[in-house]
């Protein structure tokens, strides 16, 4: 009984350790997953960053071109 009980804990820390090892195929796969996400969190900046970009470039132009369209307003009243 005492044995069996010896085998069994022995076999339990042994698969145990045997699952908890890594492999270098799981560490390539998560490199590249980490890679895909990469990529997708880049993509999805750019499509988030480039209506603000044009909308401060439409605001800054539009603060240049205001101060003349007013003094030409003024001049033809």
């Amino acid at each position: 009984m005492v044995l069996q009980r010896w085998f069994m804990l022995v076999s339990v820390v042994l698969v145990l350790f045997i699952s908890s090892c890594s492999s270098p195929e799981n560490e390539e796969e998560k490199g590249a997953i980490e890679q895909k996400t990469e990529v997708i969190a880049a993509e999805a900046v750019s499509k988030i960053t480039t209506p603000i970009d044009k909308a401060k470039l439409a605001k800054e132009l539009h603060e240049f071109h205001n101060p003349e369209i007013q003094e030409s307003k003024e001049i033809k009243e």
